[in-house]
């Protein structure tokens, strides 16, 4: 191996060191925009960890009184060759009302997620392969945009803000 080929290594190395840093925390919501309108807790809530190369997430939409929906979910992540991926490999969906509810286990994708990742001035910008999800992460907290969120594939897009320290 030349010089140049372990220097971009090394180099490519610590991005995804630097790339794993910026996502490493644990994030609340603080709004849920539904492409309609922006709720806000106790609305909506939830929380985000990525820690470890282990994500966790629950998210609670309680918009529609006649039918609440919560999504509970935990996996690995990592970062490699500057891309973000993560699955979730146990995952649970519930709907309904205290009276009658449903529940749907299974991963909302199949395998691992992929993201392109950006560094910026201050933090990092992913997007997914096909472009339909983003997030923007900073010391501050986070913007998480998909146009195909959930079962129905609707928009969603949920600010956050870090409450461990970065």
């Amino acid at each position: 191996m030349h010089e140049s080929q372990t220097q971009a290594i090394t180099k490519l190395s610590k991005n995804d060191e630097k790339i794993l840093g910026i996502i490493d925390g644990m994030y609340e919501v603080v709004s849920w925009n539904d492409g309609t309108k922006t709720h806000e807790p106790p609305a909506v809530s939830g929380r985000w960890v990525f820690h470890d190369k282990k994500v966790m997430s629950i998210i609670h939409n309680r918009t529609d009184p006649n039918s609440h929906k919560s999504s509970i979910g935990w996996g690995n992540g990592t970062v490699e060759g500057g891309k973000f991926q993560y699955a979730y490999t146990e995952h649970l969906n519930l709907q309904g009302t205290i009276e009658k509810s449903s529940l749907a286990f299974g991963s909302p994708w199949k395998g691992m997620r992929f993201f392109d990742v950006e560094i910026q001035k201050d933090g990092i910008k992913m997007t997914s392969e096909n472009g339909k999800q983003t997030w923007i992460i900073n010391r501050n907290g986070m913007v998480y945009t998909d146009r195909e969120w959930g079962p129905g594939k609707v928009y969603a897009q949920r600010k956050w803000k870090r409450i461990s320290k970065p």
